[in-house]
């Protein structure tokens, strides 16, 4: 009986190998059986290619090396295929062995386009060739690779090797402390791998609660957990992928108090990660850090010591495949609670420097807080103050080097690649209908004028002419419903666009709030100690972050008033206005109100108002904000300029000049603004109407000024252009109905 259901079995394997050209489902052992049982090279080959491919082990090890040679010996004979990939692929197994990362990398990269030629599958080869990036420690040639790569399989294929690049820039994300854009690309890897291969499919999903664990949103890291543990359990080798899953819970738990249900996380860790030594040392180490987070340092340093052990064997490096290895931290935390502050010093700054090398944000913000902290406790404030600025330095430039509007929400991205398809494809059947109902009216013309005398023919034609109206109007309101279900998905990521904007100035009002009150403590026990100089050195300090406090709260504030401006209900009341007096009186406001502000501005103000004009009919409190906006950017591009050039180098005669002019054009009534600025670079050119960008520095514009102008504009049923040349000037371009 076992005999005829291996049978079965086997047959049906065979044929579901034969019917496709990868085979990420096939198990690896029955691959194995059928190799020995296939007679001919090319049979042989075929079967290898997949288990080269198929393999499951992130390394590369001895047994991929043997399948590669067993390849090329066969085809050596058959002459099946070309094995120039093969051959740069083993080459770089080999200088792998021999710990030559970067000769490696150069060989994989070669072997990975030799197989693009062929359009071949190779996800796992992609995949794998991540961890070279991360031992020569170039995330940024990471993010380059992958980025290329990604770009080149969307437009050539095959559309598989994709997810293996969204899973290789989600980990350049994750590295820099972006879990926004880590999660949005494992996300995408998800829904790649979903379609093709059940493994990686589990550990995109593993991999997604984990961040989320990181991140703090532990309602998502729990709903992922419990999908991706269900999905695991059905894996034939995802015993390590558990453990891993089973690790990112155990902080989670412990950050919540929960110290029995991080126990219970760790017992599972230590029974799945124990046939696989990298895996078992982190699971070691996260063991020991439940008993360091309850105080209980005697029951935590076997726990360390094992964890040393087993990770030095391994020759387990601080950032890997499997996880973070943050074993000198572990060790700082067992000395600083048994109280021998020195080897806590030491290992605290030992695992500082692991974190500088592996350029690793998450770490490098965890352990400046920590060193901070730990000198503060230790009253060497002059070491707390240093590694304090350093923290607030590298989280102000995480927050600076972010987009202005960032949001990673894969799940609205799909939504409105599913309404971009339905509208194509509802522009696809409106042609043919068009079509049709031409060929159709065609015909019908053709038969009323051969057949005049026939009453039936002509009811019949006139019968189809209203089938043909009603099917026009059932398109026009079903596209119009299409329009309306992509501008609410346009609303749900302006939303989202709003809470990141605002978070960033309150994370800084956050950050400076908490280091203020450790200054106050700091300064008062300056002053019971009598050093009034130092007392007023740190009140410096603290006058420093005040002022930082009410830049950032200021900045929050400019972008609830903006985004109130952006939603407030205008009346819609619109009444006949002298356009050229508007535009004059508004051109003075803003003159008078900068000069108000800074005594020493200066400029020439031209304009050119057509007095043919006469009345036209419009809202003139919106049009109005419409040109005060323009100027007052005209204004400030002129002012960046005048400065820059008195303190440039060799300074030249420069005479800022805004002008504004009024002309009557074919029906439309055209505004134009112009400085003598800077101009605006060619490659933020098309962002400049979208919300919340901005090319002023923080602090000094929300971003919606333009977005707010070109929606008065349309609303009038007019167009907002702009022309600009860089070091020579803007000018922007208001086109409005005159509707007389």
């Amino acid at each position: 009986m076992r005999k005829i259901l291996f049978l079965i079995c086997f047959i049906a394997l065979s044929a579901n190998v034969k019917a496709q050209e990868y085979c990420y489902s096939c198990d690896p052992d029955s691959l194995q059986a059928q190799l020995k049982l296939k007679k001919s090279p090319a049979e042989k080959i075929k079967i290898l290619e997949w288990l080269i491919e198929s393999s499951r082990v992130e390394e590369y090890n001895s047994l991929q090396l043997q399948f590669i040679n067993q390849l090329i010996e066969y085809n050596q004979q058959s002459k099946t295929i070309d094995p120039a990939p093969y051959l740069k692929l083993r080459d770089g197994m080999l200088l792998y062995k021999k710990n030559d990362w970067k000769g490696a990398l150069t060989k994989f990269k070669e072997s990975i386009e030799l197989f693009d030629k062929s359009k071949k599958v190779i996800a796992t080869q992609l995949t794998r060739i991540r961890i070279l990036f991360n031992k020569l420690n170039d995330q940024e040639g990471r993010l380059k690779y992958y980025t290329e790569k990604l770009a080149y399989y969307k437009i050539n294929g095959p559309i598989e090797n994709t997810a293996s690049c969204y899973h290789g820039l989600a980990g350049y994300y994750t590295f820099k402390n972006d879990f926004n854009s880590a999660i949005s690309n494992y996300l995408k890897a998800a829904s790649v791998y979903k379609k093709f291969d059940s493994f990686y499919y589990a550990n995109e999903i593993a991999v997604i609660s984990t961040i989320y664990a990181d991140w703090g949103n532990y309602k998502k890291a729990k709903e992922y957990f419990t999908m991706a543990l269900t999905l695991l359990k059905r894996q034939k080798d995802g015993t390590s992928n558990e453990a891993y899953l089973y690790d990112a819970m155990i902080p989670m738990s412990i950050k919540n108090g929960n110290y029995k249900e991080a126990e219970l996380y760790a017992k599972r860790s230590l029974k799945n990660s124990a046939p696989d030594p990298p895996a078992y040392a982190i699971s070691l180490l996260n063991y020991a850090s439940i008993y360091l987070s309850q105080k209980k340092p005697a029951l935590a340093y076997p726990y360390l010591l094992k964890a040393k052990h087993v990770g030095d064997s391994a020759q387990l490096e601080f950032v890997s495949t499997y996880g973070d290895f943050e074993e000198d931290f572990g060790f700082y935390q067992y000395y600083k609670q048994t109280k021998s502050y020195q080897l806590a010093e030491q290992n605290l700054l030992r695992a500082y420097t692991e974190a500088q090398k592996s350029k690793s944000n998450t770490h490098l913000l965890k352990y400046l807080k920590e060193l901070s902290d730990y000198y503060g406790e230790t009253n060497r404030l002059d070491l707390s103050r240093k590694y304090i600025i350093e923290y607030l330095k590298l989280d102000d430039n995480i927050q600076t080097q972010e987009s202005n509007f960032k949001v990673a929400q894969y799940e609205t991205e799909q939504k409105e690649q599913e309404q971009n398809s339905k509208l194509a494809t509802l522009q696809q059947e409106r042609a043919i209908q068009e079509a049709t109902i031409n060929q159709r009216n065609a015909t019908l013309w053709i038969s009323l004028a051969g057949f005049l005398a026939v009453c039936g023919l002509s009811i019949f034609i006139y019968s189809q002419l209203q089938k043909n109206k009603r099917t026009l109007v059932s398109l026009k309101e079903t596209q119009s419903q299409l329009i309306q279900s992509e501008k609410m998905a346009s609303l749900g990521e302006l939303t989202a666009g709003i809470a990141h904007e605002i978070q960033n100035p309150l994370n800084f009002v956050n950050n400076f709030s908490e280091v203020s009150t450790e200054l106050v403590d700091e300064m008062n026990d300056e002053i019971d100690k009598g050093n009034l100089e130092d007392a007023k050195q740190i009140a410096q300090d603290l006058k420093q972050n005040l002022e930082k406090i009410n830049l950032h709260g200021k900045r929050a504030g400019d972008i609830v008033k903006g985004m109130l401006q952006h939603s407030r209900s205008s009346s819609g009341l619109k009444e006949l206005t002298d356009i050229n007096a508007l535009a004059d009186e508004y051109l003075r406001l803003a003159y008078h109100g900068l000069r108000a502000k800074d005594k020493s501005f200066n400029a020439t103000l031209k304009t050119d108002f057509d007095e043919t004009i006469g009345n036209i009919n419009i809202n003139p409190q919106d049009i109005g904000r419409v040109i005060m906006n323009l100027i007052t950017n005209a204004f400030y591009a002129v002012n960046e300029k005048t400065l820059s050039v008195v303190a440039g180098p060799t300074a030249f005669k420069y005479e800022p000049t805004i002008s504004i002019s009024t002309k009557k054009v074919e029906g439309k009534v055209e505004i134009k603004v112009a400085d003598n600025g800077n101009g605006i670079p060619e490659k933020v050119l098309d962002k400049i109407f979208q919300p919340f960008f901005t090319t002023k520095p923080t602090g000094q514009g929300t971003g919606l000024g333009l977005s707010l102008a070109y929606d008065i504009v349309k609303a009038h049923g007019g167009e907002l252009t702009v022309e600009t040349i860089e070091n020579e000037g803007t000018t922007f371009k208001i086109q409005i109905p005159t509707n007389d």
